[in-house]
C-alpha cells in the first residue's frame, strides 16, 4: 500500500512537471512593437496610478534584442513626465525585458526610472508582461512602479500595388458610440475594437483608405499622445488631417516617408492607431529568430 501511494505521488508530479512549458514571447529582430500597461505608483505616503505606452523596434545584438524607443509615455498621477536616455533588452528568448530611462518632470526634476518585466502568457500577436520598477529621485527617494502591461506586435499589411489602394482600413460600426455595442458586435469576446487594424507595418510609398462603416462622421489626424489629463488625449503635428469622413464614404492617404505615424479621431479619441513606415528590403534579416 505504502508502495502504491508512493508510485501515484510521484507520477503526479511528473505530471505537474510536464505539464508546465515556459511561455516565449514573439519579440523578435527588426520588427516593430507597442506597449501599453497600466499599474500603481507606491511611495511613503500615497499610492497613485500610473500609465506607461512606447512604441519600439527590435534589432539583434548576439543572443539578445536591443530596444529602440520611437516614442514613449510615461505618466503618474496624472503628471506626465519627458523621457530620455532610452536602452531596452529582451531576454531568454523575450520572456525578460529591461528598461530604463531618464525621466524629467515639469518642474524639470529628473528621475531614474528602472523597469523589469516577466512574460505571462501570450498569443500568436500579443504578449501580456508584469512589469515591476523604480522611479528615483535626486535625493535618492524611490517610488516603486507595478504594471500589467501588453506587448503587440505590428501587423504586416498585404498590399496590391495593381489596385487604387494598397490597404484598406474599416471604421468599425459603433466606434463613435462603443457603450451601445452589444457581444454580438464586438470583434473578439467582450474587447471593443474601433478600427479593423490599429497596427501596421507598411513599405514607403503605400496608400491607405479608410473606409467608415460607422453610422456617425469622423475625421483622422497624425499627433501626438499624452497623459496629462489623467487619460490619454491626443495633440495634432499638422502633418496629416482628412476631411470629414461621412458615412459610407471612404478617404485615402499615401504615406511616402520613412517612421512612425499616430492617427486619431479628432472627436473621438479612443479611436487612434499607429502606422510603422519602413523599407523591408534595406533592412538586414537577422541570422537567428527570437522567438
Amino acid at each position: 500500500m505504502k508502495l502504491y501511494l508512493i508510485a501515484t505521488l510521484f507520477l503526479i508530479s511528473m505530471a505537474v512537471i510536464l505539464s508546465y512549458q515556459p511561455a516565449e514571447a514573439q519579440i523578435a529582430a527588426n520588427k516593430a512593437y507597442s506597449l501599453t500597461g497600466n499599474g500603481f505608483a507606491v511611495s511613503e505616503r500615497s499610492i497613485t496610478d500610473t500609465n506607461i505606452e512606447l512604441i519600439f523596434t527590435s534589432g539583434q545584438k548576439k543572443t539578445n534584442v536591443d530596444l529602440s524607443l520611437s516614442s514613449m509615455l510615461f505618466a503618474t498621477d496624472g503628471k506626465e513626465m519627458t523621457i530620455s536616455g532610452f536602452s531596452g533588452t529582451a531576454l531568454r528568448n523575450g520572456q525578460i525585458i529591461t528598461i530604463s530611462s531618464t525621466a524629467t518632470g515639469t518642474d524639470g526634476k529628473q528621475y531614474s526610472l528602472k523597469a523589469l518585466g516577466r512574460l505571462v502568457g501570450k498569443t500568436t500577436t500579443d504578449s501580456i508582461y508584469t512589469i515591476s520598477g523604480t522611479l528615483t529621485d535626486p535625493s535618492r527617494k524611490s517610488t516603486k512602479l507595478f504594471y500589467t502591461a501588453m506587448i503587440s506586435e505590428f501587423a504586416i499589411a498585404p498590399t496590391q500595388t495593381t489596385q487604387k489602394s494598397d490597404v484598406v482600413v474599416k471604421i468599425l460600426k459603433g466606434a463613435a458610440n462603443p457603450e451601445d455595442r452589444t457581444y454580438v458586435d464586438q470583434q473578439a469576446g467582450f474587447s471593443f475594437r474601433y478600427l479593423s487594424e490599429d497596427r501596421l507595418t507598411i513599405p514607403p510609398g503605400t496608400k491607405i483608405t479608410f473606409i467608415n462603416e460607422d453610422t456617425q462622421s469622423h475625421s483622422l489626424e497624425s499627433g501626438t499622445a499624452n497623459y496629462n489629463s489623467r487619460k490619454k488625449t491626443f495633440t495634432s503635428d499638422g502633418k496629416i488631417s482628412s476631411s470629414e469622413i461621412l458615412p459610407g464614404r471612404s478617404w485615402t492617404v499615401t504615406f511616402d516617408e520613412q517612421g512612425f505615424y499616430r492617427l486619431f479621431d479628432k472627436k473621438y479619441q479612443w479611436i487612434d492607431m499607429t502606422i510603422f513606415v519602413i523599407d523591408s528590403s534595406k533592412v538586414q534579416s537577422p541570422k537567428t529568430q527570437i522567438n
